[in-house]
């Protein structure tokens, strides 16, 4: 939930909030948040400032005590023992109340995690009981995702508008509380920057929770910095591939029974090897009925296994069957060729590492290597291309263009993508960073600068989108000479995480100047 989507009143409250957060009037921004993340549990958004002010009216003194400790446990407070006798909603509040007093507190913010988590549990327990009520099979379909998909594949489930019902508000409060548990391992990162533990300990809560385009961006970040964040990130992007792709269940269920009706196929529930599946789809195919849903099963194994050749095999098969016209289906396509690109690359690199640098080898593989990086650029580009001449109103696809363009240096050419991507909500602050990166690029500092503070202004809190606009605003501003800005914008990424490029070097060096 948004605060655009909360009630007029209530909305009301939430503005006033925030006006008394910029005029320094910490302690009523607190006290008008409070009541209201109580009442509205999944306004997330207003959750997160709460917190802020309440670190604020602390003095932005976090609580180290215990933050290099252990994991994550059901902690013997009273918030723990209120979970045990099964009295969820008051634990929430007694964490909430506790951290109003201790904000960045460990045990505290264990104690958040761990009344959020169970309450979300609850939720996971209603999709499995429902699940074995239909016949579920545990083991094959062990993740909610999965759980959800043979529920709604189910006759039972097409003709019971309760139980619909009851799925639909099970899943809002799993995913309403799972974001409240992540919010409060978050914020022992953000209390203590060096913490790895707590760091892994958020990824693989991202993961078990099935938020897997989040862990792959999370882990990925992490690569460089850490041993094991890249094996994460591809178990991540390996499981994101499994997924379903409906954001709710009549998507879901609309999507299998198209897809059902079309092949004239029952929906299958059971993992089968990828020799039996492709026999399938074979069988049906010369049949003149395909089988989309074997077909599709298919090319996910074989995209999990990272054979990508003959995953794009099957993904270029189905998307003939639905005329080209599938747009998930066209980005699986794409996304195979460019990894088809990059394994390749990988190989011709290890091979040229073990060859000597006067070696006539070397020099043959290292043009390879080049032209393969080429034609990566090149298709990547090419692709967002494609995809915006066939869908040109589609505002997501005029952000990826613009996004590839920026990678290619084509900063004036990415301007007008940019600008249009700026009126989708779900894309609205990436594009202005990126648009204010084209400005630099192109010397038009002023509109950088005007641009880059539109976006930050717009994310209330501070994630890892809005340190990269305000760090990107300080460059503009010191290219403009105005060093106190600039600083300024360092300052508010040096207050909550020291480790941020060279944040730290740049204020620390204004201190001893």
């Amino acid at each position: 939930m948004t605060d655009k989507e909360l009630p007029p009143n209530e909305r009301s409250i939430y503005i006033k909030a925030v006006s008394a957060f910029e005029l320094r009037n910490y302690g009523l921004a607190v006290s008008l948040l409070a009541p209201l993340v109580a009442k509205r549990p999944e306004f997330l958004a207003g959750r997160e400032f709460l917190r802020k002010a309440q670190i604020a009216r602390s003095g932005n003194k976090p609580s180290f005590l215990g933050l290099s400790g252990g994991g994550i446990s059901l902690s013997r407070s009273k918030v723990g023992k209120l979970i045990e006798s099964g009295d969820l909603d008051t634990a929430l509040n007694e964490a909430e109340k506790a951290l109003d007093a201790n904000p960045s507190g460990v045990t505290e913010n264990k104690d958040l995690f761990a009344a959020a988590e169970a309450i979300a549990e609850s939720g996971r327990t209603i999709v499995t009981d429902i699940h074995k009520k239909l016949g579920g099979n545990d083991k094959m379909d062990n993740a909610v995702w999965k759980k959800l998909n043979h529920i709604r594949g189910h006759a039972a489930a097409q003709t019971d508008a309760e139980m619909v019902g009851l799925v639909e508000s099970a899943v809002q409060k799993i995913k309403t509380f799972e974001a409240i548990a992540g919010f409060a391992l978050k914020t022992l990162i953000n209390a203590d920057s060096k913490n790895g533990k707590a760091k892994h300990e958020y990824g693989d809560y991202l993961v078990r929770t099935e938020e897997y385009d989040q862990a792959v961006v999370y882990f990925e970040g992490m690569i460089g910095k850490d041993p094991d964040a890249l094996a994460k990130a591809k178990e991540a992007a390996a499981l994101r591939s499994m997924k379903g792709q409906g954001k709710s269940f009549s998507d879901d269920q609309k999507r299998r029974e198209k897809e059902a009706k079309d092949s004239g196929q029952q929906l299958a529930h059971t993992e089968e090897s990828p020799e039996v599946l492709a026999q399938k789809v074979y069988q049906a195919h010369e049949a003149g009925a395909p089988d989309r849903e074997s077909a599709r099963k298919l090319a996910d194994i074989y995209f999990n296994s990272e054979d990508y050749a003959n995953a794009l095999e099957y993904y270029r098969y189905l998307s003939a069957l639905a005329n080209e016209t599938d747009p998930g289906l066209l980005r699986k396509i794409s996304d195979c060729e460019v990894r088809v690109i990059v394994k390749l690359t990988g190989e011709k690199e290890r091979e040229l590492s073990v060859l000597a640098a006067d070696d006539p080898a070397a020099v043959a593989i290292q043009a390879e290597i080049e032209e393969l990086r080429r034609q990566r650029a090149e298709k990547m580009l090419g692709e967002a291309r494609k995809r915006v001449d066939r869908n040109p109103t589609d505002l997501q696809y005029r952000f990826e263009l613009g996004e590839q363009m920026v990678l290619a240096g084509h900063y004036k050419e990415a301007i007008p993508e940019l600008q249009k991507a700026r009126s989708n909500p779900n894309t609205r602050t990436k594009a202005l960073n990126l648009l204010g990166k084209c400005y630099t690029e192109r010397n038009m500092l002023d509109l950088a600068a005007k641009t880059l503070t539109d976006a930050a202004s717009e994310i209330p809190g501070m994630d890892g989108t809005k340190k990269d606009i305000l760090y990107n605003l300080g460059l503009v501003y010191e290219r403009m000479g105005n060093t106190e800005k600039s600083l300024d914008c360092m300052k508010q990424i040096y207050e909550v995480d020291y480790e941020y490029r060279d944040v730290a070097a740049r204020v620390e060096a204004s201190y001893t100047a």
